[in-house]
């Protein structure tokens, strides 16, 4: 009986490699270079939502790069949330939507600056 735990285990255990590996393998590789637009407006209600998701998903390395808040019409209080979430990561942007093309053109890793 014990003999057959033991084996079980160890199965269990080398799948979990493989899985672990296979994972390794596929998952997407985002560089430093990589922009994400998120749109807001009005008062950014799910603004911090928002970007505490994206922090969760550079933690577990399925994004990277730098999250841009594009403003679309934030008021005050959306505006206020915009700049304190700014000031908290320093992965986080802001930019009024007029300024977004020349803001992305400075940003381009593969333009001649």
């Amino acid at each position: 009986m014990l003999d057959l735990i033991l084996v079980l285990l160890a199965a269990a255990g080398g799948i979990l490699i493989l899985w672990c590996i296979l994972g390794m393998l596929l998952q997407p590789v985002f560089g430093k270079n990589m922009v994400t637009l998120y749109y807001a407006q009005g008062d950014g209600d799910e603004l911090e939502q928002k970007v505490r998701a994206y922090r969760y998903l550079r933690e577990g390395r399925v994004a990277g790069g730098r999250l841009v808040v594009v403003d679309c019409g934030l008021n005050a209080m959306g505006l206020g949330r915009a700049q304190i979430l700014r000031r908290r990561y320093d992965w986080v942007d802001y930019c009024p939507f007029p300024a977004l093309v020349e803001f992305l053109a400075f940003h381009d890793p593969t333009a001649d600056h």
